[in-house]
């Protein structure tokens, strides 16, 4: 047996070290012996030497010594013997100082004969006193074996004669039969179907086992001993783990190991699955039981009957309860009211368009969270495939399989426990390649704590709600694991633990019922307190981090924390939170950076909180759309940098000046954010940062613009300058919510699907080509120029912070052309998200493929070989980390295959297919007699008037060679007025644009014109094609412009501006591209043979 300071959930008993008597127990009151006037106890142990000072091996404890029965107790943490007895009116006892020095396995005897009381250690007297002469123990029954014991017991006796030293030693190495003289109780520690401690004595008192683990030895033929050897191995993790000395490295070979591990101060162990092989440490035990058919209210279901002192004899531990059941290794679910899906099957939807039937379109509460008059897994509530439903009363199991999941007696695996893995005072545990399967981990007080490589299933269920928690501690580190298909509790938590490191995780589909909010998290990584004025962060570090497809939020990172490349994607959850929730004091002092947060409809995307807002955060390169708001930031101090936000429902970007009570956060209230700083940051749905320097005139474009800052809108009630060029039109194929949307909603809202063919998502949220927002930033030092500085916190690594790319930074969080594209989140063990998403369609001619690095934990000379193939290009080119960006020129319509390994590993296939058009990077109708700046207003239309001209400028690819026919594609919007003809001119000044510079359209020199075609006829909404392939005879900037002959004539073309978009105050919008000006390249049946160069002259010969 072994008893140790955990309870029967396996975690460790917080009243351990009180003055309260532990749970681990044998009680054996039922027929309890009185021994008399001569007597012998025997017992194996092996004391660990820990825990309590004084701890109980045979006898009883009563607050009244004087009756208690013959006793022995080890003394001194299991040093020093202790035994005795009372005699109804004394207590006499005798203690025997540091007879055990070491650990190790002892046999303990006492013997009294009326006279003598003698101690014997493994056989040997080594001690007698006869202070107990002539007296009679009390008529006290032995009740307790094991109160207060940390340690393993075997192979008790209690005889009603005083054995001699001879007897003793012949018979203390051998199994008794139990019909031995004067054998009046033997426990050689076996169970029966009742999973009690067996007397095999006449006397049967078989004991009630109490928490207490029965482990078995291991031998055979070949190896009498295990021994670790590959001749002799351990059979099970807990018997290596039991001779395992600090320094030790426990490999595991590949298997299902059903096993709880419960440590105490153990320290210095290797726990590792042996490399390639697929270990799992299983939380579940087989169901050897016979099914049979029932018909339940109409509904051909199955039951069993469960024989559970069965199941606990057969698997040495006491089995009563049922948390989770799995059939061919598929999750089944506990009987609901509401039925859905089965979770674990990956959803094919997203929150703006949850999957029909699946937990995130129900939106259920949780009936063990909450009261909602019911509870999970009753039959009433039994009606639909893959449920499953227990009675206690009578041991019954029912189950409604789906086809090719029928139970038998050997293919269902039950959950009998909560917490899997324990572990207390355990410093410098390390756990690496393992499968923890349907079972938690929870850890106290371990310093240097490591679970690496590792995967996570099932750790909590519904009422299996202990989640995974190291609590307390130093420098806990979480590093490249998945968490999956779990509910009810927060997947991981970093309790009090100073320094936790989550480095390279993925939590995936970890939450499925409302309101829970089970964040992943950190929390009060500190020491001391605020107050006292004492107190000492250990920070937090979240890095490579995803967080999708939960009914979740997403992180809580702790005090003084650190979060970057981390991706926060399909948050479900509804409750007034956010993708990175940090309250006013673990907000002071933070960083986040290098993250995404996208698709959070009832979150904000990040939030710093509190009635008392904190001081000094730090947030730079953030992408933050699709969420309720993009940031909410309040407090003071703050520096808000190189933000992106759009397709927010509310605010994009909030720095409120509520909630501010001052920099030590205990003074009266007063106007935050005055002191904050806010650069280089993109904004679609407004501004709220009324105290920011920054953004005070925040409808003057210059007064944002010179700090770097973009209000953009989609919206025409904001046409009258609050706000310029839409985002998403700026940017070279980002994340849009409406691609989000089904079918039947964008069709209900734009009476078409506009995504029907590019429905994928893509995420490049670097400025297009030609973007007001390339060069428009400022420069920051320490965050966009190059130079490693420390602020809240210091560079994860050398040039971190890259220099700016061109004339000046860019606005927003990514750089146009710069060789590196970070892509934040969880990295896998080979290349992947490929930039475009594999399977886009309409990418641009000209475009940087980007990938994402697989993880490693040292990234000096990595390389990456990236090949493409399609039309006109079949290269292979090699790559440096951290450079991840190959630049290409691809031809009209093309078709694209290509794929990226990194040291030999391969990411797969993928592919992409090219547009056969390219849109303005410029279009804008200009009042000729106006000379000022114009910059980029959302302005849907090019009106072609009285003194009015439609001005745009292409960028003709190099791809792109004569032996293309180019058109020039406009949409017009209105026909007001057009007697005479419109006039299509070839504008001759290159470089103009709609950015602060002298090279404004409002600015330059728009005389430079040469009039090529006539325009003569118009129908609205109609597509009107112009053949200028004889007009551009380059690749690179071609310019043309529009305008009237006759006075009064008045006509409009869509612009690239154009949208689709619902009311004046609704958030769907959707690019019209349809409608867009565009150059079409196409070729003919001929001319696909001649693939000549732009700039080079040909003659094309007749063929008959």
């Amino acid at each position: 047996l072994r008893f140790d300071p955990f309870d029967s959930n396996n975690i460790f008993e917080d009243n351990y070290f009180s003055a309260k008597l532990t749970n681990d127990t044998i009680d054996v009151s039922n027929k309890g012996i009185v021994l008399g006037s001569t007597f012998t106890q025997e017992v194996w142990i092996s004391p660990s030497q820990k825990g309590k000072k004084d701890q109980l091996l045979i006898g009883d404890i009563f607050p009244d010594s004087k009756n208690r029965p013959p006793t022995i107790w080890l003394s001194d943490y299991g040093k020093t013997i202790m035994y005795g007895f009372g005699t109804g009116s004394s207590y006499y006892s005798t203690t025997v100082d540091s007879v055990i020095s070491t650990p190790g396995w002892y046999h303990v005897a006492t013997t009294f004969d009326g006279t003598n009381y003698k101690l014997f250690l493994n056989g040997e007297e080594v001690w007698s006193t006869t202070r107990n002469r002539n007296l009679i123990p009390a008529n006290t029954s032995i009740k307790t074996i094991g109160v207060n014991f940390l340690g393993e017991m075997d192979d008790l006796r209690l005889w009603d004669v005083a054995r001699t030293e001879s007897e003793i030693k012949a018979d203390m190495n051998k199994r008794l039969t139990g019909s031995e003289s004067n054998l009046v109780a033997y426990y050689p520690m076996d169970v029966n179907s009742d999973y009690k401690l067996i007397d095999l004595t006449s006397n049967q008192n078989h004991g009630v086992i109490k928490n207490v683990e029965v482990i078995q030895k291991f031998s055979s033929n070949d190896c009498n001993a295990a021994d670790g050897t590959v001749s002799c191995p351990y059979p099970t993790i807990n018997s290596a783990l039991d001779d395992a000395k600090p320094g030790d490295r426990v490999l595991i070979k590949q298997g299902r190991y059903s096993e709880y591990i419960k440590r105490f101060e153990l320290s210095d162990i290797k726990i590792e699955g042996y490399p390639g092989h697929d270990v799992m440490i299983d939380g579940t035990i087989s169901l050897d039981s016979q099914w049979e058919p029932y018909n339940h209210n109409g509904h051909s279901i199955y039951k069993t009957v469960i024989d559970f002192g069965s199941l606990s004899q057969n698997n040495l531990m006491p089995v009563d309860s049922i948390y989770s059941v799995f059939v061919n290794g598929r999750y089944m679910i506990m009987s609901m009211p509401v039925n859905f899906k089965n979770p674990t099957d990956p959803t094919t939807g997203n929150p703006n368009n949850p999957e029909p039937g699946t937990v995130f379109d129900l939106g259920i509460y949780s009936p063990v969270r909450n009261d909602l008059g019911y509870q999970p897994g009753t039959l009433a509530d039994l009606d639909t495939l893959e449920e499953w439903s227990f009675d206690p009363g009578t041991s019954t199991l029912y189950l409604y399989p789906s086809p090719g999941y029928i139970p038998t007696s050997s293919n269902v695996r039950i959950r009998t426990g909560k917490v899997m893995v324990s572990l207390k005072d355990c410093s410098q545990m390390e756990f690496r390649n393992l499968h923890f399967f349907s079972g938690s981990i929870k850890t106290i007080q371990c310093d240097h704590f490591v679970v690496e490589d590792s995967k996570f299933s099932f750790s909590t269920d519904m009422k299996a709600n202990i989640g995974n928690k190291v609590y307390r501690g130093e420098y806990g580190i979480l590093r490249n694991c998945v968490f999956e298909n779990m509910n009810s509790m927060s997947p991981w938590t970093f309790h009090a633990n100073m320094y936790p490191l989550v480095d390279n995780v993925l939590f995936q589909n970890t939450d499925w019922f409302r309101g829970t909010a089970n964040y992943p998290n950190t929390a009060a990584n500190f020491r001391g307190s605020y107050s006292g004025g004492d107190i000492i962060f250990g920070t937090s570090v979240w890095r490579y981090v995803t967080v999708k497809d939960v009914f979740g939020a997403g992180i809580t990172p702790g005090y003084r924390s650190l979060v970057e490349y981390s991706r926060l994607e399909n948050l479900y959850e509804l409750i007034d939170g956010s993708g990175v929730q940090r309250n006013g004091a673990s907000a002071t002092l933070s960083t986040t950076r290098y993250s995404w947060i996208i698709n959070g409809p009832d979150l904000n995307g990040i939030r710093w909180n509190s009635g008392c807002g904190g001081t000094y955060a730090d947030a730079h390169h953030v992408v933050s759309v699709g969420n309720r708001r993009g940031f909410r930031l309040k407090g003071d101090h703050h520096d808000a940098l190189h933000l992106l936000a759009y397709d927010n429902a509310t605010l994009d970007v909030s720095l409120a000046g509520i909630k501010y009570c001052g920099p030590d956060r205990s003074g009266p209230s007063e106007p935050g954010n005055v002191n904050s700083i806010l650069k280089n940051t993109i904004s679609e749905n407004g501004l709220d940062c009324a105290n920011v320097a920054a953004c005070k005139a925040k409808y003057e474009a210059d007064s944002l613009v010179a700090n770097g800052n973009w209000l953009s809108t989609a919206y025409p009630y904001y046409g009258d300058g609050h706000g310029w060029s839409h985002v998403v039109n700026n940017l070279a194929n980002p994340w849009l919510k409406t691609r989000d949307k089904s079918d039947e909603d964008l069709i209900e809202k734009f009476g078409i699907n506009p995504w029907k063919n590019n429905q994928i998502q893509n995420y490049d949220f670097r400025p297009k080509k030609g973007s007001v927002l390339i060069d428009g930033g400022v420069i920051i030092p320490g965050i966009n120029d190059g130079q490693d500085l420390t602020f809240n916190h210091e560079p994860s690594y050398p040039g971190q912070n890259r220099k700016y790319v061109g004339a000046a930074p860019d606005i927003g969080p990514y750089e146009y052309g710069d060789s590196v594209y970070w892509i934040p989140g969880y990295r896998y063990p080979h290349p992947s998200v490929p930039i475009p998403s594999d399977g886009a369609t309409d990418i641009s001619l000209e475009y940087g493929l980007a990938w994402n690095y697989p993880y490693k934990r040292d990234y000096s000379n990595v390389t990456a070989v990236v090949k493409v193939v399609g039309p006109g290009v079949d290269l292979t080119e090699t790559f440096q980390y951290p450079n991840n960006v190959l630049f290409g020129n691809f031809e009209p319509g093309g078709i694209y295959n290509w794929s990226v390994s990194v040291d030999g590993i391969d990411g797969g296939n993928w592919t992409f297919t090219v547009a056969n058009k390219v849109h303005p990077l410029n279009d804008r109708s200009v009042d000729l007699t106006s000379n000022s700046n114009l910059l980029g207003y959302p302005k849907s239309n090019l009106i072609v008037s009285n003194n009015r001209m439609a001005f745009l400028r292409f960028d003709i690819p190099s791809s792109i060679n004569s032996s293309y026919k180019i058109d020039l594609n406009l949409v017009p919007e209105k026909i007001v007025t057009l007697n005479g003809d419109i006039v299509l001119y070839k504008y001759n000044y290159n470089g103009w644009d709609e950015s602060f510079s002298t090279h404004n359209i409002g600015l330059v020199d728009k005389s430079l014109l040469t009039p090529i075609d006539t325009i003569s006829s118009l129908i609205a909404d109609s597509l009107l094609s112009l053949d200028l392939s004889a007009f551009i005879d380059s690749s690179g900037e071609h310019s043309f412009a529009l305008g009237i002959i006759n006075v009064g004539d008045s006509v409009s073309f869509y612009s690239k501006e154009k949208m689709f978009f619902v009311g004046a105050s609704a958030l769907d919008y959707a690019q019209k591209v349809s409608v867009w000006p565009s150059l079409s390249f196409s070729k003919d049946s001929l001319s696909i043979a001649y693939d000549i160069p732009l700039e080079k002259e040909w003659n094309l010969i007749s063929v008959p």
